[in-house]
């Protein structure tokens, strides 16, 4: 008994102690990777939503994240609904929001309708002076990047739209990987650890047996080193 609450002892005091000083070392923020504990887990990859091509470039949709290329953009979103090329770089759109990224997809900025960004937008296009045009519900509008001015113009246009495309399977793979290495964090494991969390409710009622059993050990050993000393 011994030996077993000793063992305890040692994993629950080193996760504790690394818990303290989770901020510091950013335990939230590093996530696992391993596919053991993953599965560990049963984090399922989710499937590839929508996706679409620019030139050489694309732009997919998974669960609440969104890919240019194989790097994820900051931020949640529930949806995509195309891409575009542009003078700047890239335009990618929601149904009420445009990302505004580099030519190397870095993200520069999320208009919302803080700007004005008009909500309902079923796709996002160009024309051959590479002007961007947003297509609502009977409604095509002309947005000013440059200005933040949204014009309503008469339908139909020459618009180039986004391509809705279907993703490689390879590259589909290395963008669910990367999106289910992104949900459990070290601080989770490291929680989990010392709640027994880890091996379900079992794992809880170990730990419960254990706190137990350290009660029973501290309280039989002060009466023993009560009954020695008189």
């Amino acid at each position: 008994m011994g030996i077993i609450s000793a063992l305890f002892v040692i994993v629950l005091s080193l996760s504790g102690l690394i818990l303290h000083y989770s901020p510091n070392l950013n335990l939230d923020t590093q996530f696992i990777r391993s596919t053991l504990l993953l599965n560990w887990y049963s984090i399922e990859a989710p499937s590839i939503l929508s996706n679409f091509e620019i030139g050489e470039n694309s732009a997919s949709h998974l669960a609440d994240a969104i890919y240019f290329n194989e790097q994820r953009i900051a931020g949640s979103f529930s949806e995509l609904v195309g891409a575009v090329a542009t003078d700047f770089g890239f335009a990618l759109s929601t149904s009420n929001q445009i990302l505004l990224l580099t030519e190397s997809g870095e993200l520069v900025e999320t208009l919302g309708n803080l700007v004005g960004i008009p909500s309902g937008i079923l796709r996002i296009g160009v024309d051959q002076n590479s002007e961007v045009y947003l297509e609502r519900t009977g409604e095509l509008v002309r947005v000013d990047l440059e200005g933040l001015s949204f014009t309503v113009v008469n339908m139909p246009l020459e618009i180039e739209w986004g391509n809705k495309t279907q993703l490689s399977e390879e590259i589909a793979q290395v963008l669910q990987t990367d999106y289910r290495a992104s949900l459990v964090s070290w601080e989770r494991i490291l929680l989990d650890i010392h709640s027994g969390r880890i091996f379900g409710a079992l794992g809880v009622i170990l730990v419960d047996v254990m706190a137990i059993l350290f009660l029973f050990m501290a309280i039989t050993g002060v009466w023993i080193w009560s009954r020695r000393r008189s």
